[in-house]
């Protein structure tokens, strides 16, 4: 399997998959981006509701640091119940590609619903200082409110079968959306759900905090035909590495 995995620079600004959680037709104004005036280092100073962006304690993403990571006791396990889809709707966004779903998530007993899951390139956190070639962010929410993402990693190598599905929906132009019957997203999760937890924020404006982590200890392949397609709408989409101040990352194992 070849693995292409792509160095952290400081130099190159990286893009945070957008976890924009309204719907298409209520794009945060002012709209943020990647490059130029609004850039992520340009976010805070967009508008006050994005403050958070710059003065945050608990911003994403961040580099993993596998040996300072602490193994968290009793651990909750991971439990998806993904299905086949109907009625999806794939949205061009303007800063990357969003689905708008359903599905269920137990973590421990805590249950959560899918709302949508979006992707990166290249990805957000970093292993070790080593970003991936892509991530999706699969956003689910409890019944007080509290978001939970799952953050799946991909190297190149083998096709992906379910990218392969969604890739041939893909809305090419800002603001376009399409509806979408899907298979189960089992497909884009390996079989080991071990994992690296944090608390971190929206990788976007308005970067608001609350947000739990789990980001994937095993990476899943795309080819590079997969990528480069994804690329060809949105070279970088990664918002930069985010201080991790005091918080301590866990380990499931």
């Amino acid at each position: 399997m070849a693995i292409r995995l792509v160095p952290s620079r400081r130099c190159i600004p990286l893009i945070l998959l957008g976890m924009a959680l309204a719907p298409v037709g209520s794009l945060a104004k002012p709209q943020y981006g990647y490059q130029g005036d609004v850039a992520p280092e340009n976010w805070g100073k967009l508008s006050p509701e994005y403050a958070k962006c710059t003065d945050g304690a608990e911003q994403a993403p961040v580099n993993i640091v596998s040996d300072r990571t602490k193994r968290k006791a009793n651990a909750p396990v991971l439990v998806p119940s993904y299905r086949p889809t109907s009625g999806d709707t794939v949205v061009n966004t303007g800063t990357t590609i969003q689905v708008n779903t359903e599905g269920r998530l137990l973590i421990g007993n805590a249950e959560y619903k899918l709302l949508q899951y979006h992707f990166h390139t290249p990805s957000e956190e970093a292993i070790n200082g080593v970003h991936y070639a892509m991530n999706v962010h699969l956003v689910h929410q409890d019944a007080a409110g509290k978001l939970a993402v799952i953050g799946v990693n991909f190297v190149e190598g083998s096709p992906n079968s379910f990218i392969s599905s969604l890739w041939k929906l893909l809305p090419s132009a800002k603001g376009q959306k399409v509806s979408a019957s899907l298979p189960s997203l089992d497909g884009v999760l390996p079989k080991d759900l071990s994992y690296y937890t944090y608390a971190g924020s929206l990788t976007t404006p308005p970067c608001s905090e609350g947000v739990q982590f789990y980001i994937l200890k095993t990476p899943e392949t795309i080819s590079p035909a997969q990528l480069a397609a994804f690329q060809k709408l949105y070279p970088m989409n990664a918002r930069p590495l985010q201080p991790l101040n005091e918080r301590v990352i866990s380990t499931s194992d």
